[in-house]
């Protein structure tokens, strides 16, 4: 392609310098004028690959350059994208988080195949009672089990009328070590937090971690 160009340029070269000679030739008269024009023809016509060549790198190193500038400013509005949707994302999730302060997610309460709200309720209830919490079924505004039905117990979100009863349910939720079901009971968080604890918890430098509030 860069020999095509060259080649281009040089007929281009060629055409304007035999114009330019014309037009000297017809401001002189004699041999004078024939013998220069001559002699000026051979040099030029000699010179005119390298007159080419100078142009042909001059011009692919501009459009080399413009090239780098234009991915240049690609990669950085791409980045103010990218940053941008970040940003968003988490705003979205300290919303999403935000909605979610009420709730608790309980793990390891087993299921029932005919099991309604009720039922779930009342599981809360005595597991509340067990850790030293008392609760009434208007302490709680509503439960239900996480995600579809898949064989294993899910886990359930328990939403509470009241903050206060929500965290004092948290604050003891150490009793259940002592008990024989393993039950869980934690944060209900948004999946990128869950996501985050997760891999705190895989690095080998910690032996625990939870969270607070999310």
């Amino acid at each position: 392609m860069a020999s095509a160009a060259g080649n281009d340029i040089e007929v281009l070269v060629r055409e304007k310098v035999e114009e330019e000679l014309k037009n000297i030739g017809m401001n002189r008269s004699g041999v004078e004028t024939r013998e220069m024009s001559k002699a000026t023809k051979e040099v030029t016509a000699a010179l005119l690959p390298d007159i080419a060549n100078i142009i042909t790198v001059v011009v692919t190193t501009a459009v080399a350059n413009a090239v780098k500038k234009i991915t240049r400013e690609v990669i950085k509005c791409n980045n103010k994208v990218q940053k941008s949707f970040m940003l968003n994302k988490y705003d979205n999730d300290k919303l999403e988080q935000y909605m979610r302060r009420d709730n608790l997610c309980i793990s390891g309460i087993k299921e029932e195949r005919y099991e309604n709200e009720m039922v779930l309720e009342t599981k809360i209830i005595n597991i509340a009672s067990d850790i030293g919490v008392e609760l009434e079924p208007r302490d709680i505004s509503i439960t239900h089990r996480l995600g579809k039905p898949r064989g294993s117990d899910r886990p359930v979100i328990v939403r509470f009328c009241h903050r206060k009863k929500r965290d004092e349910v948290m604050k003891k939720r150490k009793a259940l070590k002592n008990k024989q079901e393993s039950i869980y009971i934690n944060d209900d968080s948004t999946p990128l937090r869950v996501s985050l604890l997760k891999m705190v918890k895989d690095h080998s430098d910690v032996k625990n971690a939870t969270t607070a509030d999310g």
